[in-house]
């Protein structure tokens, strides 16, 4: 009897294409971003320009038509001036007037179309059910993203990130070039009404959006954003990562998160012990000890690889579980840069 053909199933290679495919266009609307707002302030600087040499135009003529008033008041009473000079006066003076008002509306109807709109930093941007991010349990209204700027974040293995860090040569780490894209990503995928948090998590935690005192930000918001991916594009990675400094500082914002999202590669590494070394199992208690703070939000992860952290993955699973959050390990390709 000849022997029944197994099914197999292509579902999940059809849901990674579509994943990959939702990927990349998201990813093309948050890097067209930065350059469509950057030329609208361009434009509205030209437009600036042109107003004050509009105003510059509108001054001489109006001093112009006035020192032209008086040299017909002192030319009427004289009987000697010819008729004809004065009328061309006149004439002259009716120009500048006509000069002057035409300047005038030129000047309000380039300050009004200069005026800003409030139109968003990246129009038909995709929502997060639509995107390869659509598992991450970022609610409203209040999201924190902690973006892990160690060393580590700069090589999949502590040798490599060592050398880079030597070479000064971190700006052009793939991996790091790939977590900033990442939360260029999130913030591209976050809907509408959601006020985001974010801070850079190494040996201390910084925001990199608002103020110190409230760091929250409409990504919406041009001038909010293009704030924030400023600070993020000359934002390095060294040192260690203290996770638990991180939590606490979350935790102390006066208005608290209603979730959380931690972009990193594994275990915290700060603080170190005195032997200088860390073990794996260092690493762990460093985990165990932030875990002393208590979520009552969802804890999400994104990470990137590193090797020596065999427990991280297991570790950030329970810890996303255990809110109703995720944590997500990316393709290779994701996000392409």
């Amino acid at each position: 009897m000849p022997k029944r053909r197994e099914a197999q199933s292509s579902a999940l290679s059809f849901m990674d294409c579509i994943c990959c495919g939702f990927g990349a266009v998201l990813l093309l609307f948050i890097l067209t971003a930065k350059a469509q707002i950057t030329d609208s302030q361009e434009k509205a600087k030209q437009s600036v320009n042109a107003a004050k040499t509009l105003e510059t135009a509108i001054h001489e003529a109006k001093a112009r038509k006035l020192a032209l008033e008086k040299e017909i008041e002192a030319l009427d009473p004289q009987p000697n001036i010819k008729a004809s000079s004065v009328a061309a006066l006149a004439v002259e003076q009716e120009r500048l007037a006509k000069a002057v008002e035409d300047q005038t509306n030129a000047l309000t109807a380039l300050k009004t179309n200069a005026e800003p709109t409030k139109q968003p930093a990246a129009l038909d941007r995709p929502s997060a059910d639509n995107s390869y991010l659509s598992g991450l349990r970022l609610r409203a209204p209040r999201a924190v993203i902690l973006l892990e700027s160690s060393g580590s974040m700069l090589a999949e293995d502590a040798k490599t990130a060592i050398q880079i860090i030597q070479q000064g040569t971190g700006a052009k780490s793939k991996k790091w070039l790939r977590s900033k894209a990442a939360v260029r990503a999130v913030l591209a995928a976050i809907p509408e009404g959601t006020q985001v948090a974010i801070f850079a998590m190494a040996e201390e935690t910084l925001a990199l959006s608002g103020s110190t005192k409230n760091p929250y930000i409409d990504p919406y918001d041009n001038k909010a954003l293009l704030s924030f991916l400023d600070r993020l594009d000359k934002l390095k990675a060294s040192g260690g990562a203290d996770l638990s400094k991180a939590l606490q500082t979350v935790t102390q914002m006066r208005q608290r998160p209603s979730s959380l999202l931690l972009i990193g590669d594994g275990l915290p590494t700060a603080p170190a012990p005195r032997s200088g070394s860390l073990t794996e199992a260092d690493r762990v208690k460093l985990f165990n000890r932030a875990m002393a703070i208590r979520f009552n939000y969802p804890f999400n992860a994104i990470l990137f690889p590193f090797s020596g952290d065999p427990s991280a993955a297991g570790l950030f699973w329970q810890l996303s579980g255990r809110t109703k959050g995720i944590t997500l390990i990316p393709d290779n390709d994701w996000p392409s840069l």
